[in-house]
């Protein structure tokens, strides 16, 4: 099995209580994902100014430019990493997978237990020769890339404060994306004004609540034309439209066919 083959990992490990630091290191010709999970760090890239951050965090070491990171002075942290190389790391790159930043290096994680435990799988997989050991490690680190991406970027005080109330919002609408929903409500509930729930709301899910909401919708609009035989003025009703002619417009807009299309296409025969 070669599908995988154009991905090397270089290194891997897990340093914990560490006081190491890197001075104007380069990573030639390789990337890594530098993973925080306990303690203070410093990291900066070339001339830049440091930049602090409280574990759990990651960043993202790559080539071209020097870094500079490590815990302040008289302090330890806990860290993980795992760096890789080839044609696959490149692609990931461009396809923006891999998101290369010399400022702004931190971001935070919604779960990141979840993302040491992956990583931890991951290093398991590397012990073991063979080349299906090795894809299985590539799916896991492409897992990893993936958690990185979905993450808001957001300043502290608003992760600290607000996220974990609005990632809870977010799943609940998406479970529930037919209950008629008030984010004037919600808003209040966070002692927040309109504005700024619906600000840090889109930061967090890169949606406005009334966005995200109608995409969830359209997405619950598929499953029953997919799956059931119900007229599409009864889903359209259904998902919270009032006017099948506007459901049908919106739906043709977010999946480039229109509802009947959509059914002949991929609805049960």
């Amino acid at each position: 099995m070669d599908y995988c083959s154009d991905l090397s990992f270089v290194n891997y490990g897990y340093a914990e209580a560490s006081s190491v630091s890197a001075c104007g290191r380069r990573f030639e010709d390789y990337y890594g994902i530098q993973f925080l999970y306990h303690g203070r760090m410093y990291a900066h890239t070339g001339d830049h100014p440091d930049e602090f951050a409280d574990g759990p965090c990651v960043f993202i070491t790559f080539p071209g430019v020097p870094f500079y990171y490590g815990a302040p002075a008289g302090q330890v942290r806990s860290q993980a990493h795992i760096c890789f190389s080839g044609e696959r790391a490149v692609r990931y790159c461009n396809e923006e997978l891999l998101t290369l930043r010399e400022t702004a290096l931190f971001r935070r994680l919604a779960d990141p237990d979840a993302f040491f435990h992956t990583m931890q799988r991951l290093f398991q997989l590397l012990k073991v020769p063979g080349s299906v050991p090795h894809a299985r490690a590539v799916l896991l680190l492409e897992e990893l890339l993936l958690q990185i991406q979905e993450q808001p970027v957001v300043p502290d005080k608003i992760y600290t404060r607000y996220m974990d109330d609005l990632l809870a919002l977010r799943d609940r609408i998406a479970m529930e994306p037919l209950l008629p929903w008030n984010f004037q409500k919600e808003a209040r509930k966070m002692n927040l004004s309109y504005v700024h729930f619906r600000r840090i709301f889109k930061q967090t899910t890169s949606w406005p609540p009334g966005g995200f909401l109608l995409e969830c919708r359209l997405r619950q609009a598929e499953k029953l034309l997919m799956s059931t035989h119900a007229r599409i003025s009864e889903i359209a009703q259904t998902c919270g439209f009032n006017d099948a002619y506007h459901f049908s417009r919106i739906f043709k807009k977010h999946s480039g066919h229109s509802p009947a299309e959509f059914r002949k296409l991929y609805g049960n025969r």
